[in-house]
């Protein structure tokens, strides 16, 4: 293993250029897509100016729902300063929460609770007043549901005494923690695990399983240029043979990507504050060992590098749509859950060690040594 790794390293001094490139492109790529979308995501926030008439905690609440809107960035102000706001067209449209909002909502009244301004521009006042007409809503029906309970309890037992704010509390307190409809965009899978049910469209590990692909195929070029190599005759006087001898730089590079692989998981953990597990590493190593098996088959198969790079690219394209790495499919693999088995990364994204792909590859590369069939494309 010595003379591989010295040979390899001999050959690395011409290319250690483009051999970096590969190996620190998916830790890179996926931090700056992460950032840039982040930084998308906060200047494509729609202003919207709020106006509050009184600060009773209905009609906090109600702020704090609208600012919870990863949609929208809110400005308070007066009244004065928000129409002045819009006709100059920073904001595109406000709401006044009118004085007594809590009072009638205790009513069970829901008409002219919130006053709405816009101006022609205003493309998103449609969508955001029915949001507030949704909050409204459920301020409504927490009331009309709270003195049903009264009442059911008066009936019950007279003696017992329920007050109405600690019901509309405890609705929020229940509300909050069974987080029943969420769907926040978010740009990773990270955080408050009582959140899980959140609709996560961009996750950390799947962008970078894409990126990770796409450079151990890139990197595996090295096969295909050591079969075109005049080195192969030169092997019929050496100890070990030609196939051996590819398996042990298998051996080098997924030793090596493994090595990045853990970098750019300290790198995921110290800026987008991804969790370390022993569970991670495990389906990081097993992950490794598919993707560097795969890739080596791949090769294999091919002497030309350009039309490799081509099916490669092309298989990473087609990964990427299908596996719900970046995009969200479960509507797919529902109706239709033998693709989850089909996709080779599925396991990973789940954090699970086991692989039956890995095992397919393994017998593969088995037999290869084994029976020395040749198949070139």
């Amino acid at each position: 293993m010595k003379s591989i790794i010295e040979t390899r390293l001999i050959q690395w001094k011409k290319q250690w250029v483009s051999l970096l490139f590969w190996l620190i492109m998916p830790l890179i790529a996926t931090l700056l897509m992460i950032n840039l979308m982040s930084m998308f995501q906060e200047d494509s926030k729609i202003p919207v100016g709020i106006v509050m008439e009184e600060n009773t905690p209905m009609a906090l609440n109600l702020l704090e729902s609208v600012k919870a809107s990863p949609l929208i960035r809110v400005y308070e102000g007066t009244e004065f300063e928000i129409q002045k706001m819009i006709e100059s067209h920073e904001l595109d449209s406000a709401f006044v929460i009118e004085a007594g909002y809590e009072q009638q909502i205790m009513k069970g009244e829901r008409n002219r609770l919130i006053t709405g301004y816009k101006s022609d521009l205003s493309f998103a006042y449609t969508p955001v007043s029915e949001m507030l007409i949704s909050y409204v809503q459920q301020d409504t029906g927490k009331a009309k549901a709270a003195y049903t309970i009264i009442g059911l309890a008066e009936n019950i037992d007279t003696n017992t005494s329920v007050s109405l704010d600690e019901i509309m509390k405890n609705t929020r307190e229940v509300q909050a923690q069974e987080n029943l409809i969420r769907t926040d965009f978010s740009f990773n899978n990270h955080g408050d695990t009582d959140r899980v049910e959140d609709l996560t469209i961009w996750n950390t590990w799947g962008i970078w399983v894409i990126f990770s692909v796409l450079s151990t195929l890139f990197l595996s070029d090295w096969i295909i240029k050591e079969k075109n190599s005049g080195v192969v005759l030169r092997f019929s006087f050496i100890r070990f043979s030609f196939k051996s001898y590819l398996l042990r730089n298998l051996i080098v590079y997924s030793s090596i990507l493994l090595l990045f692989d853990s970098a750019a998981a300290f790198a995921f953990h110290h800026f987008l504050d991804e969790p370390i597990s022993l569970k991670l590493i495990g389906t990081m190593i097993t992950f490794r060992m598919l993707c560097s098996t795969g890739a080596f088959l791949l090769a294999l198969l091919f002497k030309n590098t350009y039309f490799y790079y081509s099916i490669s690219f092309a298989f990473v394209l087609l990964l990427a749509i299908t596996s719900g790495a970046i995009l969200p499919v479960e509507g797919l693999t529902n109706q239709f859950p033998w693709l989850v088995y089909m996709n080779p990364v599925h396991p990973f994204l789940h954090q699970e060690i086991w692989n039956p792909w890995l095992i397919i590859f393994v017998l593969l590369i088995i037999i290869w040594f084994a029976k020395g069939e040749k198949i070139n494309a």
